[in-house]
């Protein structure tokens, strides 16, 4: 006697591996099977098996010996390791998920390994995300994920796209033939529908039901598979699938056409089962399309990165490392046609950069001294000495790797609305058939069959089900294209509601690009050259936008004990304390002035002044015309806000502004409407943190790229005032989709209740409400930021 195995579902002899558990023993396939049962009862996870919707996967030992021995080369391990305040985080990629269910449970697992503080797993891109107390511990996390039966390998493994591209060609091999047997079977039933035959030629008759039970089997059943497979683990774990409805209308047509040949009557609906498996796996496939724009658009930059770099020692003779090695302050060497591994800023030379797999522009950009360069970007002319920022896990790159993740993470959020209502709406459809059957029954089995049918094929949900995430995917990869990251979609949709802007203006509103205009020597001893190799000293590693111009100058080899804080540097030479902070007393009109001071005392005036950026006033317009009130908020001084704001027009600015009074005005902003924060420094975290939508600009610091929804990746302002119309775009789309769908539902389904649609009319019906629905998405594609 053969049983179904409690794990993966595939016939088990009854007692030949048996998995003891508390409930008593469970029939497996194999002896990974049991040991999958025994491990996920031994943990307290049986709730697993009454979740799930499908059945688990098949342990497979020879892969999962390979895979358990990445996990003990720690040269494997290390790219994929972040450090933390804590401890670390691994990133792993999963294989085998079919369901939420299968989610829960290897968070669970996880979870309670020694050492381990949290799991997350995304189904959508079938990643798990562990963070550890202490050192991590891949091997013991990929063995209890393998103990459950489910594949565990290290992100971007060979096997795993491949994966991918099988599971890809097959769907497309069950589209191709549904294709093909649904034009087929179409082409015999229309002879039967029009009546070429009217009773005569009785067996040639015989002959195109034949050729249509012929051509519409293998579509049913091969390439139908999936939702027969979907329908039956739901119904075996008592869970009502949107697979369940279209199975049995599937079952049903098949069957009833097969008794229709074979008692003689009138209609066979081979060509309607046909062609609702193309259109439904039709709707699937685009729908998969969509599901990887944005993964695959990151894939195309990260694989542009070089694996081994030139680093320079203290000889200035250049060694190969790997790009792994680079630490921040490493100088690397870089000759034409390289492509830069990691986040820095240019120390010598000039060169021109492709940086088309950043931000799609195809015309290379030319950077000169002191100005930074992004990993991904290409060097096509020159030679040049970068020093890097940090590591290859810090660069843009790798933060937007980070914000896909995030992104994706919050679109399975927005769609679970809907699979918690989807078995209800999948019980509704059952029961108005089953209606439907006893109220045509008096009329004859037979076309009480045929409206039953015509019903179940009219109210497949897959419209409803398509509406919202295939839109989201088509919205989020427009974006990236454009170049605008989405890392919040929740924030996008926020931004048709926003009244207000809130920008911060060094290095937002301006160009962020200081350059020293005026200096005055006061009552000092030393003359202004020597005073401004102190402030360069003071000044060299700060990050501030104001400190760049003074790396011109030569630093002073003996100030120590550097310190920063929130309002300027200090440091120690010969015994005295010198420090840097802002004068804004001393501040001129369009002018920001720092003083370097002595023991307390001024000994020299610096006067700095940052160009306002050239689209900025036009931002400012295009916003006043969507009804969207422009503010300021700085930390510099008055007269510099002041006229920055004359000049863009901007009525409410404030002035020496710190994060918390930032943060503090815009909440009580947000008290009335929301606002967006636009910014790119440290102090504007805060803020971001509090608005409702938050947009980080191009040369953002990693903190304001970690707190903000929407990363711009162009250096421009451009997108800011065209973010309403996207969203908007986005909400209409949805508003489109959805209520198409319902109104499709509100009209037909009565027609079909009432016996006035058959079941071919049903399924083009239905098909046309699915690939309308699906084409309805893929327009927002067409949305361009130079059209706003």
């Amino acid at each position: 006697m053969t049983a179904a195995c409690w794990h993966c579902s595939n016939p088990a002899p009854t007692g030949a591996f048996p998995a003891q558990t508390p409930d008593g023993p469970r029939d497996a396939c194999c002896p990974g099977c049991a040991a999958a049962i025994e491990t996920i009862y031994g943990l307290g996870l049986n709730d697993y098996y009454l979740m799930r919707q499908d059945a688990a996967p098949q342990p497979d030992d020879q892969r999962q010996a390979l895979d358990c021995a990445l996990f003990s080369v720690p040269e494997l391990i290390d790219p994929h390791l972040t450090s933390l305040a804590d401890g670390q985080r691994l990133k792993l990629q999963l294989g085998g998920l079919t369901c939420a269910a299968c989610s829960w449970l290897i968070e669970k697992t996880v979870s309670q390994q020694p050492g381990v503080l949290r799991s997350s797993v995304n189904l959508a891109s079938m990643t798990l995300s562990v963070d550890y107390q202490g050192q991590a511990d891949a091997s013991q996390t990929a063995g209890r994920i393998q103990a459950l039966g489910y594949t565990v390998t290290l992100p971007g493994d060979p096997r795993t796209q491949a994966d991918e591209q099988s599971a890809h060609k097959q769907l497309l091999g069950r589209l191709a033939l549904a294709g093909l047997g649904a034009m087929q079977a179409m082409m015999y039933s229309t002879a039967l529908y029009i009546g070429v035959f009217d009773g005569k030629d009785a067996l040639y008759e015989w002959v195109f039901r034949l050729a249509s039970f012929a051509v519409a089997t293998p579509v049913v059943f091969y390439s139908g598979w999936p939702f027969f497979q979907g329908a039956w683990r739901g119904l075996r774990q008592a869970r009502l699938t949107m697979d369940a409805p279209i199975a049995l209308a599937l079952l049903l047509a098949w069957a009833g056409s097969l008794v229709m040949m074979a008692t003689g009557g009138r209609h066979v609906y081979f060509d309607s089962a046909a062609m609702f498996v193309f259109f439904l796996l039709a709707s699937r496939w685009l729908e998969q399309r969509q599901r990887m724009t944005i993964q695959q658009a990151y894939r195309r930059v990260s694989d542009t990165l070089p694996q081994a770099v030139r680093r320079l020692d203290g000889q200035q003779i250049a060694h190969w490392i790997s790009a792994r090695q680079v630490a921040k302050g490493d100088r690397l060497q870089l000759i034409q046609g390289d492509i830069i591994p990691v986040d820095g800023t240019l120390i010598e030379g000039r060169g021109a950069f492709d940086e088309s797999a950043l931000n799609g522009e195809p015309l290379p950009v030319n950077h000169g001294i002191n100005e930074p360069i992004h990993a991904g970007s290409r060097l096509v002319e020159g030679n040049i000495v970068l020093e890097a920022s940090g590591p290859a896990s810090s660069s843009l790159v790798a933060k937007i790797a980070e914000q896909v993740e995030h992104a994706q993470h919050e679109r399975v959020e927005v769609v679970r609305d809907w699979q918690r209502i989807a078995p209800l709406f999948t019980g509704g459809i059952l029961l108005l058939a089953v209606m439907t059957f006893i109220w045509h029954w008096p009329a004859g089995a037979a076309m009480a069959f045929e409206h039953t049918l015509a019903v179940l094929v009219v109210t497949c949900p897959c419209a409803l089900a398509l509406a919202v995430p295939l839109t989201l995917s088509s919205t989020l990869g427009t974006a990236l294209r454009e170049g605008i990251l989405v890392a919040s979609p929740r924030q996008l949709l926020r931004c048709t509601a926003v009244k207000g802007v809130l920008f911060d203006k060094t290095g937002t509103l301006t160009a962020g690009q200081f350059r020293i205009v005026d200096t005055e020597t006061v009552n000092s001893l030393l003359p202004e050259r020597d005073l401004l190799t102190i402030a360069a000293a003071l000044e060299w590693n700060n990050p501030h936008p104001l400190a760049k111009p003074f790396q011109q100058y030569s630093r002073h080899p003996d100030i120590t004990a550097l310190h920063a804080d929130h309002s300027g540097v200090s440091g120690t030479l010969q015994g005295a304390i010198w420090r840097i902070t802002g004068a804004p007393d001393q501040a001129r009109p369009d002018t920001t002035c720092l003083q370097l001071l002595c023991d307390n005392e001024v000994q020299l005036y610096v006067w700095l002044q940052d160009p306002i950026r050239p689209e900025a006033r036009a931002v400012v317009k295009n916003l006043a015309d969507l009804g969207i009130t422009s503010r300021l908020a700085s930390g510099d001084n008055a007269h510099a806000v002041n006229a920055v704001a004359d000049q863009l027009g901007i009525g409410e600015r404030r002035a020496q502004q710190r994060p918390a009074e930032k943060a503090a005005w815009l909440t009580q902003l947000e008290s009335s409407a929301p606002q967006m924060m636009v910014g790119d420094g440290i102090n504007d975290a805060q803020a971001m943190v509090v608005a409702s939508v938050s947009v980080a600009t191009g040369n953002a610091t990693s903190l304001a790229q970690r707190a903000a929804g929407l990363f711009l990746l162009h250096d421009t302002l451009n997108a800011v005032p065209a973010l309403p119309r996207l969203s908007r775009l986005c909400q209409r789309t949805i508003r489109q989709n959805l209520a198409w769908a319902l109104l499709y539902n509100i009209l037909a389904v009565p027609f079909a209740v009432s016996g006035l649609l058959p079941p071919w009319a049903a399924a083009l019906g239905m098909s046309a409400s699915s690939l309308l629905v699906t084409f309805n998405a893929t327009r927002v594609t067409r949305w361009k930021l130079s059209s706003c």
